[in-house]
């Protein structure tokens, strides 16, 4: 079984200011993951299936005023068989000078390698992320052991 997780220090929920975000990679789904500061702990995530990711999108955060600061990935997926649904994360950078597009980028080429490990694809696109917000899913409340 093929299992990787990325460091809660380095992605964020974009939307939502402040809230870390835990990505792990299994060889069939990947969770997102809402981890609180101050417990310690994850309070509530969503595990969706590798088949869904429907493309994957990175590029400067959506911005009305100003130059964006970060870079962001956008994670495009279906849901109950409807188009529409996304995560977008951003990278959390040490080093005011970097953007967070390479960690971004790695991110994605893994999600990419291992949706290709099932015989599927997923393509990674470098655009400037429209500010849109899109149907929600629900992320499940209860962690189980």
């Amino acid at each position: 079984s093929l299992s990787f997780s990325f460091s809660r220090e380095c992605l964020m929920d974009a939307t939502h200011r402040d809230v870390d975000v835990l990505l792990l990679l299994s060889n069939s789904a990947y969770y997102v993951a809402y981890y609180d500061d101050e417990v310690d702990k994850v309070n509530q995530y969503q595990r969706l299936s590798l088949e869904a990711l429907e493309k994957i999108e990175i590029g400067p955060e959506p911005t009305l005023f100003g130059k964006p600061k970060f870079s962001c990935m956008r994670l495009h997926y279906t849901y109950k068989e409807t188009s529409g649904y996304f995560h977008t994360l951003r990278a959390v950078m040490r080093n005011p000078e970097e953007d967070g597009k390479d960690t971004l980028q790695c991110i994605a080429e893994m999600l990419r390698i291992t949706k290709q490990a099932m015989g599927l694809d997923v393509p990674i696109i470098e655009k400037k992320l429209e500010s849109k917000r899109g149907p929600i899913t629900r992320p499940h409340t209860t962690i189980e052991p």
